[in-house]
């Protein structure tokens, strides 16, 4: 990652000093490159793509120059101009590919799974349109994991296509809506529709992104075209087929970091109103495995010029003896303003989010819209300072019941799966703290959500009223070598819920963890 740097600080270097060199130096210095190159060496507006850059880079050296950096640079990047405003692929033809993806995976629903919701027509058509939208309570991964990745299919065609971010969720809500109308059996649903575009959307920038950065360049080995194809094969077929007509930003710096290790869970609890009624929970006193992902896409201390150039992706994973937890968390600034300088900035910014805890212990999802205010300050040359605050509207959130067993003793038929949530709306608040001195690093997050159930959604037999969760990550980590850290981490979940219900008095709900952890860079520094 170092030599890309310092391709983007021997771009800018050009760029400030042709303004100050003779044109006719100039000639004389670069006779031996192309002249199109040469061109944009005198135009002090010019922005170099990274194979450009590369070859500059490269010819300087060539020549001896000791003032291109090899080690260390400054991080920057190359911001192509929108050349290609007005070349995107037609929106009609766009369009089509869309709904042809529609008709594909019907089909093969239909004829090759034989699955009964695909068994539609024009009397179910009808009565979509005659008797309107109904929420749905399908298998929780399959509406919060399952129709986002689908929503990033439909976002990936426009994307690849040269369209921007909002361009391409409205593709995706034109796949959402027009398979919710006319391609299953059930009605319509909102929460698939707002899940399918702005989650999808969010799913589809990130791999597009990944995809994108995994084959820059003129000479990429096949590996890294497959995958790019695996990330996002709908754009990356879109590219093949009409040319690179997106709007990519070049080379980005992504900081990467895989750990793994081992723990056990503690300290779990189930209360009714106050007091010890349940046993449930104490099967997960347990030990653990446990696997971590951190991917940040961008710097925090730059400006957004096109929504996701900065992200991060969060994912998290314990599994034991009784039972698993999966935790992934998206979050990428759509605009933001505020004093960027190295090391030291203070960013305000608008942002999406999308959060879920998906396990044995608890279904919990928000797709969220707000706004964050980023602090962070080196207060000496070895320690440095960062807290975030976050605020955001839950614009549709769920959460499981948490009364399964409760609602059996009134209702003997009901049974008891990952359908058996409401959908909330609500707000969240996230504090996060970050400390590093020397080789350490000392990281603190905290996660408020208080949700309230949409009149309409509850699932049958369900319940509604408020729920409130936490959730609490402490860790500390020490630098063993430049790739690779030891580190400890304190896990809390905790639920508490008020329904309005004759037979749901007041719950709380709470289980620890700790693990031990190798955690091993893999990109970035």
């Amino acid at each position: 990652m170092k030599f890309p740097k310092a391709l983007n600080i021997f771009t800018l270097f050009c760029m400030i000093s042709c303004g100050a060199t003779n044109a006719q130096d100039l000639d004389e210095e670069f006779t031996h490159l192309p002249d199109s190159l040469r061109i944009k060496i005198l135009d002090r507006d010019a922005v170099f793509s990274v194979q450009e850059a590369r070859d500059l880079v490269n010819f300087r050296r060539s020549m001896g120059d000791t003032l291109v950096p090899r080690e260390s640079a400054p991080d920057t990047t190359i911001i192509p101009k929108d050349s290609l405003f007005g070349t995107h692929v037609n929106p009609l033809i766009v369009g089509t590919e869309v709904l042809g993806l529609n008709a594909f995976v019907w089909a093969w629903d239909y004829w090759v799974l034989d699955k009964s919701y695909a068994h539609t027509g024009p009397s179910y058509w009808k009565r979509n349109f005659r008797e309107g939208w109904e929420w749905d309570h399908n298998h929780w991964a399959i509406n919060f994991y399952g129709h986002p990745y689908q929503g990033s299919m439909y976002y990936a065609t426009a994307r690849g296509g040269g369209y921007g971010f909002y361009g391409s969720m409205a593709f995706a809500a034109l796949g959402s809506s027009t398979w919710e109308m006319f391609c299953e059996t059930e009605y319509p649903a909102p929460n698939d529709l707002i899940s399918t575009t702005v989650a999808g959307s969010m799913f589809g920038e990130v791999l597009y992104r990944l995809s994108r950065a995994s084959y820059n360049g003129s000479k990429v080995p096949w590996y890294r075209h497959l995958l790019a194809f695996a990330l996002e094969p709908a754009g990356y077929a879109q590219r093949r087929v009409f040319g690179n007509r997106d709007f990519y930003t070049g080379w980005t710096p992504i900081e990467l970091t895989v750990a793994t290790g081992i723990g056990s869970r503690f300290g779990s609890d189930y209360r009714f109103g106050g007091e010890d009624a349940d046993e449930l929970d104490a099967e997960w006193n347990d030990r653990h495995g446990m696997m971590a992902v951190s991917l940040e896409y961008g710097r925090p201390y730059t400006r957004v010029r096109r929504p996701f150039d900065y992200f991060t992706l969060n994912f998290f994973g314990e599994s034991g003896l009784e039972g698993k937890v999966l935790q992934m968390d998206i979050m990428g600034k759509l605009v933001n303003r505020g004093i960027h300088g190295r090391g030291h900035w203070l960013d305000f910014s608008v942002n999406l989010d999308y959060d879920t805890f998906y396990g044995d212990l608890a279904t919990v999802s928000t797709l969220s819209l707000g706004g964050a205010m980023d602090i962070a300050l080196w207060l000496t040359p070895n320690l440095r300072f960062r807290v975030m605050n976050q605020v955001y509207w839950i614009m549709l959130g769920s959460a499981d019941m948490g009364y399964d067993d409760i609602i059996q003793e009134f209702h003997p038929d009901y049974k008891p799966d990952k359908d058996s949530y409401q959908y909330n709306s609500g707000v969240k608040y996230s504090l996060m703290i970050e400390t590093l001195y020397k080789r350490w690093r000392i990281y603190n997050k905290t996660t408020i959500d208080a949700m309230k159930t949409i009149e309409g959604t509850t699932a049958e037999y369900g319940v509604s009223g408020w729920d409130f969760l936490l959730l609490n990550n402490t860790a500390v980590e020490y630098r063993l070598f430049s790739w690779l850290d030891l580190g400890h981490r304190l896990d809390t979940y905790v639920k508490m819920a008020a329904y309005s219900s004759e037979y749901a008095e007041p719950m709380s709900r709470r289980i620890h963890a700790f693990s031990w952890y190798l955690n091993f860079h893999l990109l970035g520094s």
